[in-house]
């Protein structure tokens, strides 16, 4: 079977809200230092942005992730900045699976338990997840009985609104922030930050090099329509719940029999697995002409 190829977004139009572009701008520790600094409240010393879409991997035939922007610096913390813009299922565990990997990839280093670094987790979404449209949802974890009392993990998860309009009662971030959260939704630089990243788009912009990359990037990428095409099959055959028979299915949704067992053995197989993940390994098995009446 060969994927389509997704429609690529003009270079020339990417803005910081783009994956790409997001991305070549952070990968500055001049760029990225300002940003933390003002969402954590605290001066950072020095930081050193390991790699940016750095790839992780949970452990044996498990699934990696590949980080935005990873950030490390001198106090013994570590700091992962995402961009997020499109609403995905499972939100909440999205931030434990980017959690789980960076610990256990520590761990891996030969740490123990107790030598496990504070970390920060930055979700940069340009949709409201949680609908209260307050500018920020700053989280971590708390006694549900008593929240005075602390777990005192060393973690602490971030979700930074671009389309937030208000603070939340008792909570106002700074002005930085809102400047910089108001850039990424409309692309009009006000501070000198702002001005800075903006400037910085424009930049890279201008750059044959990047743009070069990008095209590369994309082409290789190759698959991104399907993928989301068949997590909308998925979707179909998780939410039927045994209502219809999978010919049913497969007549409504104009695909084969096959492919509905195919999806549910998949389902069946990685039940923890979003619908896009299933969708990609669909694709993959499909690819390979496996045979799901052979495996049952």
């Amino acid at each position: 079977m060969k994927r389509k190829s997704p429609e690529k977004k003009p270079f020339e139009q990417l803005t910081i809200t783009d994956d790409y572009m997001f991305k070549m701008v952070m990968r500055n520790p001049a760029r990225v230092k300002p940003l933390l600094e003002m969402v954590l409240k605290k001066k950072i010393r020095k930081i050193d942005v390991v790699e940016t879409e750095k790839a992780k991997e949970t452990g044996y035939n498990s699934r990696g992730i590949r980080m935005d922007v990873y950030i490390e610096d001198d106090e013994n913390t570590v700091y992962d900045v995402e961009m997020q813009t499109g609403k995905k299922r499972h939100f909440g565990k999205r931030f434990r699976y980017y959690q789980g990997t960076i610990d256990v990839d520590i761990v891996r280093k030969g740490e123990g338990v107790g030598k496990l670094k504070a970390s920060y987790i930055i979700f940069i979404t340009t949709y409201d997840p949680f609908g209260k449209d307050w500018y920020m949802y700053p989280f971590e974890t708390l006694c549900s009985w008593d929240p005075s009392i602390k777990m005192n993990d060393a973690t602490q998860w971030i979700v930074l609104n671009t389309s937030g309009t208000k603070d939340a009662k008792g909570h106002e971030v700074s002005s930085e922030i809102k400047d910089m959260l108001s850039y990424m939704n409309d692309g009009v630089p006000k501070s000198d930050y702002t001005k800075m990243l903006d400037a910085a788009v424009n930049d890279i912009r201008r750059n044959e090099e990047r743009r070069l990359e990008y095209m590369s990037i994309n082409a290789n990428a190759g698959d991104l329509i399907e993928v989301g095409q068949y997590s909308g099959y998925v979707s179909s055959v998780r939410d039927n719940n045994g209502l219809l028979e999978d010919d049913i299915i497969a007549k409504f949704l104009k695909i084969k029999l096959d492919t509905i067992k195919i999806i549910r053995f998949v389902i069946t197989k990685h039940p923890d697995w979003d619908d896009e993940d299933v969708a990609e390994e669909v694709l993959d098995l499909m690819d390979e002409g496996f045979d799901v009446e052979m495996a049952l």
